[in-house]
């Protein structure tokens, strides 16, 4: 009875080793993706109605580096949707927005700010 219970908690303690913590390295593959994802989301309404996301995401995975570029790099991203922040604490009516690529633009409405350079760092 005692060796059972010894296998059937080495068994739970295997299952859980397996899982891996949600900071674990990304492969080159998964931080592509994500990049490319990010790229697809920065991109303005007219940009995302030229292709489809299947066709774009095809294309970026198959592109080495160049048609990530602009989005942030995966370890950049952060788990809280830090973009939605910003937009809260833009002003609205026009400014100035610093870009994650080191770009700075003016915009009349922040909707697309600094979608082809990798979204906005901070707002000016």
């Amino acid at each position: 009875m005692r060796i059972m219970s010894i296998v059937v908690a080495a068994s739970i303690a295997a299952a859980f080793a397996v899982t891996l913590p949600a900071s674990a390295a990304d492969t080159a593959q998964q931080s592509t993706m994500k990049t490319c994802a990010a790229s697809w989301s920065a991109k303005t309404a007219g940009d995302k109605a030229k292709t489809t996301y299947k066709d774009y995401m095809s294309t970026c995975m198959k592109t080495p580096a160049t048609a990530a570029a602009a989005a942030p790099a995966p370890a950049m991203a952060m788990k809280a949707k830090p973009a939605m922040a910003m937009k809260a604490a833009a002003p609205a009516g026009g400014g100035s927005a610093k870009c994650k690529d080191g770009k700075t633009v003016t915009y009349k409405n922040r909707m697309g700010t600094c979608s082809g350079h990798g979204g906005v760092a901070t707002w000016l």
